[in-house]
């Protein structure tokens, strides 16, 4: 729903509201929500499986929360933030 309904029209509104900063922040919010989905789809195949999705670490951009398994970019491919900030969990 977030990806497919939900950002697109905030953003378009945005967009036609010509509210910019909105538009920005939405648009760095679908971002990291497709990586989000992306995860909670291989969590709930490998739970329909009947085991524990094996993944390295996560981090986390603290700018737009861009998500990214395994190791951070040198900076966010979203917001450019540089891979030192980016949270580790």
């Amino acid at each position: 729903f977030e990806v497919d309904e939900m950002y697109p029209t905030y953003i378009k509104i945005a967009q036609e509201q010509s509210e910019k900063q909105a538009e920005v922040s939405t648009t760095w919010a679908l971002a990291a929500e497709k990586v989000h989905a992306e995860l909670y789809r291989q969590a709930k195949e490998a739970l329909s499986q009947g085991r524990d999705l094996e993944i390295g670490a996560i981090y986390v951009c603290p700018v737009c929360g861009f998500t990214m398994e395994g190791e951070a970019p040198e900076k966010c491919p979203v917001c450019n933030t540089p891979r030192e900030k980016f949270n580790e969990f």
